[in-house]
């Protein structure tokens, strides 16, 4: 059973009897947050390194949600009913009455995504009242072919084959419901285009002007050579780690966590109060050698 190391935090969900778990690493009045968004039968255990490694980071926060169902967070009513709609309205609330309801006020906000909390991260770009500045994606593009959906459970299975569904919860730590929709027709219930091919996303993001950052498996079932060349096509500003030897999804190793915290340690703030702008200069003055030596470690390991 995969748990996080992190304690879980709790946000009750509003006009609900439910609650989302969570874990966060940095200060809490940071006004620059990550938020993960875990894949589709993981929790926000997944992103534990990416926490860990950036525990000493100044000026970032780092939250990792878990999604209904999923890990700490409530089940629904008769573990029935779990859609992307659901997830999205959830990450909606939770982005609105916990990121941006801190103490100091939230100035940078990007969002990491593996695989379908990728595609849950495009949608949030067009919710009204959220910003995004900065978009991550974990070993998912901007095109999801109907052949490559096999292989969203390709780090699921056992000898070729998916465990049985109780089997599945147990190991996930998700609900038997959770599993169960997750091979529903019905799950993605989000309005998307499509053709012959397969489900495509690009019109979500075709405006997005904030930074992009690819992660991908060199032998993904799901994000194969062509969709990251489509993503780059798309967003020209999008840069690109290929992990070698990589399936789907791609783990957090201390090589992504880096190449992550890099690209987070360069994003400008967007509005700097006096204390923000010195939090800022004492970030840039050492971060990146202390980046580097704590990679180092954690490859001596």
């Amino acid at each position: 059973m995969t748990v996080s190391k992190f304690p879980a935090l709790h946000f009750p969900l509003p006009a609900t009897d439910r609650y989302l778990a969570y874990s966060a690493a940095g200060d809490a009045n940071n006004p620059h947050v990550l938020l993960c968004l875990p894949g589709l039968l993981e929790t926000r255990a997944t992103f534990d390194p990416l926490l860990q490694m950036a525990e000493g980071v100044r000026g970032l926060r780092i939250i990792s949600l878990d999604l209904c169902g999923r890990g700490d967070s409530s089940w629904l009513a008769q573990d029935e009913g779990y859609t992307m709609q659901v997830y999205l309205a959830d990450t909606v609330a939770f982005i609105r009455q916990v990121v941006m309801c801190a103490d100091v006020p939230v100035t940078r906000l990007d969002v990491m995504g593996t695989s379908m909390g990728g595609i849950l991260a495009m949608y949030l770009v067009n919710e009204a009242g959220i910003r995004i500045d900065g978009l991550y994606f974990n070993d998912i593009g901007l095109n999801l072919p109907w052949m490559s959906i096999y292989g969203l459970y390709d780090g699921m299975k056992v000898e070729g084959r998916l465990p049985e569904p109780q089997v599945m919860a147990t190991q996930f730590n998700v609900s038997l419901g959770a599993v169960m929709a997750a091979q529903s027709p019905s799950h993605f219930d989000l309005p998307y285009r499509k053709n012959w091919k397969g489900m495509k996303f690009a019109h979500l993001v075709s405006r997005f002007k904030g930074a992009v950052r690819l992660i991908y498996g060199s032998d993904s079932g799901v994000c194969p050579p062509e969709q990251v060349r489509v993503m780059q096509s798309e967003l020209p500003q999008c840069q690109v780690l290929e992990v070698q030897g990589a399936h789907h999804p791609v783990p957090f190793t201390p090589q992504v966590c880096a190449f992550v915290l890099q690209a987070l340690s360069q994003a400008p703030v967007a509005v700097e109060s006096a204390a923000a702008k010195e939090r800022r200069e004492e970030k840039e003055r050492g971060f990146w050698p202390w980046l580097k030596q704590r990679y180092r470690g954690a490859k001596a390991k």
